[in-house]
Formats: C-alpha cells, structure tokens, sequence
C-alpha cells in the first residue's frame, strides 16, 4: 500500500514538473514571438541619363542610411564604331557604346521601402521593381529554443565526469551544433536587421567623337615642295658618288682605252696589207 503511495506521488510530481516546464516554455515562446524576422530582398532595374552619377548619389544615399554597398560593378560595351580620315596625319573616331552598373546594397529594413522611393527619383523610368518579404520567426524562435536546451544539456554532461572517449566526443560534438545553430541565428538577425537591395542601372547609347593621331605611319609623308627639294639633293647625291666611284677606277679605264686602241689600229693594218696584196 506504501509503494503504490509512492508510485502515485511520484506520478503526481512528474506531471507537475512537465506541466512546469510547458508553461514556461510557452511563455518563452511568446516572448520570443513579439520580434519578428521579417527577411526583406528587393531589386530593381532603372533606366537613368548617366550610370555613374546615378551610381554616385545611390552610394551616398546608402550611407545617410548607415546601410553599405556590397557590390558595385560598372561597365560599357561599344556598339560600333567608325574612323573617318581628316589628313595624313590625324583621323577623327566615332564610337556609339552604352555604359551599365550592377550594384548590391543592405539598408536598415525599417528605409527598404522609402530607400527605394528615392532611388526612383534618379531614375527616368523604372523597368521592374520587386520585393519579397519572408518570415523566418517561427524558424528562429525553434532554433533559439533548441540551442538553449542543447546548453542545458551540455551543463549536466559536464557535471558526470565523462567516463569514455565517446562521452566526452558526444559533449563536443553537442556544444559544436550549439555554436552553428547561435550562427545560423545572427545570420538571421543580420538578415532581418538590414535589407537586401539589388540594382541593375542603364543608360540611352552614346556618341562620341574623338580627334586622334593616325596609327597608320605608312600614311605620314612630307610635303611636296620638301620632297621636290629632297629628290633634287638625293639625285645629286647619286650623280657625284658615281662620278668619284667612276674616277676610283681609272686606271681600269686607261688600260681598256690602250687595248681597244691597239686592237683597232692592228685591223686597220691587217686590213691595209690586205688590200696591198
């Protein structure tokens, strides 16, 4: 009769202790429930009259909003180009390009929406504008509440002194997953905390002109009169070095002249006794 006392009182305790615990959990769970994670993502694409301007004066208005630029990347394409000959010596360049800008900015979640209010203004026309709201509350609050009875746990494993390797491997590992679920949760703050906003930027196609030298130097020649002149000098030139390269060989020429004439005057004479005969 005294042991089925027992067996009730304990009973009786137990359900009392779990009956505790939910109630504190549920007011925990209520507590925790009063901060929303409300993860906001945004994007936009804008059609401005200059990218790097527009880029500019959203940078600072990301800094007003004590949020920060997370990705900027500006770039142009050329659409084609022309060169036309203006002289030998400089043509002028036409180029028809387009400049775009890629950026991705985090603002406070409280000015997501009047952030992106402003970035309309400086814009000509707005393409798309879209923003996702997703509610990670009940996601954190279950992870809070695991990470908080994962502790708990690893405080009574460390008051029985780990008889094993095994033991104190399972503790490690316990305290391990505390510390990526605590991870995984600030992400989730910083998530909810700052917005995240991605901004494609364009421009209408550009012309510009352009005066530059002529990379050809085949084209490059003097003028006509200098090269009148120049041929003069040049043929002078030519004639006196042939002249002194003539008078270098004279003695050639002297011994040249001395056989021809001999051969000459000795047909002459074959020819007269020829004749006599």
């Amino acid at each position: 009769m005294k042991a089925k006392l027992l067996v009730m009182l304990a009973g009786i305790a137990m359900l009392a202790a779990c009956k505790g615990y939910e109630e504190k959990a549920a007011m925990d769970i209520d507590s925790l429930m009063q901060d929303t994670m409300l993860v906001k993502t945004a994007d936009m694409q804008l059609k401005v009259k200059n990218v790097q301007l527009a880029a500019e004066k959203i940078s600072k208005l990301v800094s007003q909003k004590e949020g920060m630029v997370m990705h900027h990347n500006m770039r142009s394409e050329i659409v084609s180009s022309r060169e036309i000959k203006l002289s030998d010596d400089s043509i002028k360049k036409l180029t028809v390009f387009n400049t775009y800008a890629d950026m991705t900015v985090k603002v406070p979640s409280n000015f997501i929406e009047a952030f992106m209010d402003s970035i309309n203004h400086l814009s000509t026309y707005v393409d798309t504008r879209t923003m996702d709201v997703e509610d990670h509350t009940i996601d954190y609050v279950a992870e809070v509440l695991k990470t908080n009875n994962r502790e708990k746990s690893v405080k009574l494993r460390e008051k029985i002194k780990p008889t094993t390797n095994t033991t104190a491997d399972s503790i490690l590992a316990v305290a391990d997953n505390i510390v990526d679920r605590k991870v995984a949760n600030l992400r989730t703050e910083q998530a909810a905390n700052y917005s995240t906003l991605t901004l494609k930027l364009s421009e209408n196609n550009i012309v510009k002109a352009e005066v530059l030298a002529n990379e050809d130097l085949s084209t490059y020649s003097l003028p006509l009169t200098k090269r009148i002149g120049l041929a003069l000098s040049t043929g002078w030139f030519y004639f006196t070095e042939f002249v002194i390269g003539v008078l270098h060989l004279w003695p050639f020429i002297i011994a040249i002249a001395a056989v021809t004439y001999g051969v000459i005057v000795f047909r002459k004479k074959k020819a007269a006794k020829q004749v006599s005969a």
